[in-house]
């Protein structure tokens, strides 16, 4: 009796989810790395319908810059990034197939524990009211310094049973560079309070020495 073969796993998988189903963002592209390189991939984006109709007006971009090859892809570990469509037909948009248009390896070492990055109010506890949202709040876990770079997100108000589209990212103009096993307050002006409803990161070649 002849043993059945086992399929190679592959070196990385993607996933998107178009609605949350917490209160989190929706439009979530998920990559993850099964393999021992820690990678800075490019992906390119193909929208399409309920029936699976490609929709060649709608532009596909990355709030963390995906498409451009912007985020690092630990090894072992995972990247996430979300969506916007724009142009006629985007909120026709059901499904996306994602292809892995390059990959440049790293010489990085894979995390143990994620980095994460939240909002934080006066307090330093972590809120998501946008009222409330006076910093960041970050945390490396790992024993090695790393770069991160920071976005604030606003969303658009829901809209039937659309998704929510991201209407305005602001990015910091300089990575965070996190100490091994450390946590950081980056706070906020003012003016800024009440108008944003996310913070998200993403992690970058190193620029601490």
């Amino acid at each position: 009796m002849s043993r059945r073969s086992r399929r190679p796993k592959r070196p990385f998988s993607i996933r998107y989810v178009p609605i949350a189903k917490d209160d989190g963002p929706d439009q979530v592209l998920t990559v993850e790395n099964h393999t021992e390189v820690t990678v800075l991939p490019t992906l390119a984006f193909t929208a399409r319908d309920v029936w699976g109709r490609e929709l060649p007006n709608v532009v596909t971009q990355t709030v963390n810059g995906s498409h451009r090859g912007g985020p690092m892809l630990p090894a072992g570990g995972s990247l996430r990034d979300i969506l916007r469509f724009d142009g006629p037909g985007s909120r026709d948009v059901t499904r996306v197939d994602v292809e892995l248009v390059a990959v440049e390896e790293l010489d990085h070492p894979p995390l143990e524990q994620d980095v994460r990055t939240v909002m934080i109010d006066l307090d330093q506890k972590a809120t998501d009211d946008p009222e409330e949202f006076w910093g960041i709040g970050m945390v490396n876990p790992n024993p090695f310094g790393v770069s991160v770079r920071v976005s604030l997100l606003e969303f658009e108000e829901r809209e039937r049973d659309f998704p929510r589209q991201v209407v305005d990212v602001v990015t910091l103009q300089d990575d965070v560079d996190l100490a091994s096993e450390s946590n950081h307050v980056i706070w906020l002006p003012e003016d800024v309070r009440g108008r944003f409803h996310a913070v998200e990161h993403h992690l970058r070649p190193a620029t601490y020495t």
